[in-house]
């Protein structure tokens, strides 16, 4: 069975290669048998292009979390220097005015 035309153009927007848009349209098209029970039709080309949607949305979403906890990361560590700063500052001073004593 042949993939939709507008696969490569989902598979881009989508942020996956035209391999892994293919095997998120075979999943689609086991999903449309499994749920309609038949191939073919308008109900069941209706479940598998709902299905492959889905899926390319949840591996879009699966590829961008990894950059946004790392740049939440990097933003509290970004936030926490001054603090820390701070403390080692302190450290010293107590160190010395301990020493001085």
């Amino acid at each position: 069975m042949n993939a939709p035309m507008y696969l490569p153009w989902l598979a881009r927007k989508a942020g996956i290669s035209d391999e892994q848009a293919l095997e998120l349209w075979h999943d689609a098209l086991r999903h449309a048998t499994d749920t309609t029970g038949w191939v073919g039709g308008p109900e069941y080309w209706a479940v598998a292009h709902d299905r492959l949607l889905e899926l390319t949305d949840a591996e879009r979403q699966r590829r961008l979390a990894p950059r946004l906890v790392r740049m939440v990361r990097t933003q509290n560590h970004l936030a926490q220097l001054p603090l820390q700063a701070m403390e080692d500052m302190l450290g010293a001073l107590r160190a010395s005015v301990r020493r001085a004593a």
